[in-house]
């Protein structure tokens, strides 16, 4: 498997570098082809302009597209670029590794992306989303992110945005954009202000992870199939509403483990797309999801595959 690590951190010695090098080693010692991409060790300068190509089509008026088009037909784009292209054009697994930066990646890996995805190399016309680079060789995508505060801040109900929406345009705008069928994030929380020993933690939780990495069933995100001309979705939206039909009893209880995992599966294939639900021992406990189905047909058969659903009625509202 050809493997592209692209890290973006001053420091060498930062722990988002160690978790860079570390993923570099793993993926390395398991026979695979890393290649490595220290944006600040190689002074990869962000801003893209005219030094992107050795081509012009337009020496009035720049626009970058474009050149882009122009330089994807002439061989035009400048060495330091056309080098990191053919990484990307080369991945079955691309990494971005980074620190969350001002709820973001650092400037310095939005303008690599901004300088090596060029329009009609890497994307464009039909190459979009499930027909894009990514998808000739059924890559995949993840993020090595760090962060300064804690979980709860970013869990969807703290202060902050949740990680799923800070990390959408990483995940839909750039890997699922380009065919790259993304992977979970793997992040490390408050890195700044834990032990060693829980920073040492991380690492091996890493190392274990990268060594199935190859089997990691990906996030499914809707295919451009779905929206004809980039219409609305052909797929309707459902709320659910779901009451229990009997109080818990212990074999109820003892598949709760068994329903959030299958509940977890079901929102990495696209199905549900939010959920919450009452405290456990509220006395009138409800379930609220909102889901995506071509039917409310299909839309309860995915429901039936709960492992509590015996117990369980759902009503179903289709969304305007």
């Amino acid at each position: 498997m050809n493997v592209l690590i692209v890290h973006a951190h001053p420091e060498q010695q930062s722990f988002s570098s160690a978790m860079a090098r570390t993923a570099a080693e793993t993926l390395a010692q398991q026979g695979h082809n890393v290649s490595f991409s220290d944006l600040y060790a190689m002074g990869f300068d962000p801003v893209s302009g005219r030094k992107n190509f050795t081509t012009i089509k337009d020496p009035d008026f720049f626009k970058q597209q474009q050149e882009e088009l122009h330089a994807t037909e002439h061989n035009g784009f400048a060495p330091e670029i056309e080098a990191e292209i053919r990484k990307v054009e080369a991945a079955d697994l691309l990494i971005f590794s980074f620190p969350l930066w001002w709820f973001g990646m650092p400037g310095v890996l939005k303008g690599w992306v901004d300088r090596v995805f060029p329009m009609g190399r890497v994307y464009g016309g039909e190459k979009l989303y499930e027909n894009g680079l990514g998808s000739r060789r059924k890559a995949r995508a993840m993020v090595l992110i760090t962060t300064g505060g804690g979980p709860a801040g970013y869990s969807g109900k703290g202060v902050h945005p949740s990680l799923s929406t800070i990390l959408a345009p990483i995940y839909h705008g750039v890997f699922w954009f380009n065919g790259f069928q993304p992977l979970d994030p793997f992040v490390t929380w408050s890195v700044a202000r834990i032990s060693d020993q829980e920073r040492a933690e991380y690492l091996e939780q890493l190392k274990a992870r990268l060594k199935h990495i190859a089997s990691e069933a990906p996030v499914r995100l809707a295919p451009l199939a779905d929206f004809p001309q980039f219409g609305p979705d052909t797929k309707k939206r459902f709320q659910v509403v779901v009451r229990r039909k009997q109080e818990p009893d212990a074999a109820y209880l003892e598949k709760i483990p068994q329903e959030k995992a299958r509940l977890a599966e079901l929102r990495r294939e696209g199905f549900v797309l939010e959920d919450a639900f009452s405290a456990s021992g509220a006395e009138a406990w409800r379930g609220f999801l909102r889901v995506r189905a071509s039917s409310k047909d299909e839309a309860l058969e995915k429901l039936s595959t709960l492992p509590l659903a015996y117990n369980l009625d759902f009503e179903l509202y289709e969304l305007a």
